[in-house]
């Protein structure tokens, strides 16, 4: 009895940094995509990027290496278009790094011969409609959260996975 009690307070205190900092537990911020990806060994393009500026980055070690990197579009004055690219080695990506959300709608598209992608649109909370693509490529799994046109989204997808623009 007393063993489990040491436990659980032993437990509680490793998890009061997390609950201060709103950083869940095996979750790093870093502070550039160069970092993220020494961290993980994961490559991010560049394309992603492209006319964004890349505001939180996070990644994790475990179930398997992964990365979030937001970003906002800084070209044209929109500082409502946001996208959140997530990638992963070996698995699903975390739900620390892309915590789930309700679709009301699913399709499968293409992005290239022999690789198709799940598209989801949500509903959030203020009226705006998110959508989420995710594709695997061999053992490399790729999503992008965005809330801008669709036919933006495929595009940036098509040129992420080497496909026709």
């Amino acid at each position: 009895m007393v063993l489990a009690g040491v436990a659980l307070a032993l437990r509680a205190a490793d998890a009061i940094p997390g609950w201060f900092s709103g950083v869940p537990r095996g979750v790093h911020l870093c502070t550039s995509v160069q970092e993220a990806e020494a961290r993980t060994g994961l490559r991010l393009d560049k394309a992603a990027f492209a006319g964004r500026t890349a505001g939180s980055i996070r990644t994790t070690a475990s179930p398997v290496p992964a990365v979030a990197v937001v970003a906002v579009v800084t070209e044209g004055g929109d500082d409502r278009s946001q996208l959140t690219l997530f990638r992963s080695r070996g698995g699903s990506i975390p739900t620390t790094l892309r915590p789930p959300q309700s679709s009301f709608h699913e399709i499968s598209v293409s992005l290239k011969p022999g690789v198709s992608a799940s598209l989801k649109a949500q509903r959030q909370a203020d009226g705006s409609v998110w959508q989420d693509l995710e594709w695997s490529e061999g053992e490399i799994t790729t999503g992008v959260r965005w809330n801008g046109r669709t036919v933006e989204l495929l595009r940036l997808a098509r040129q992420l996975v080497g496909g026709a623009p």
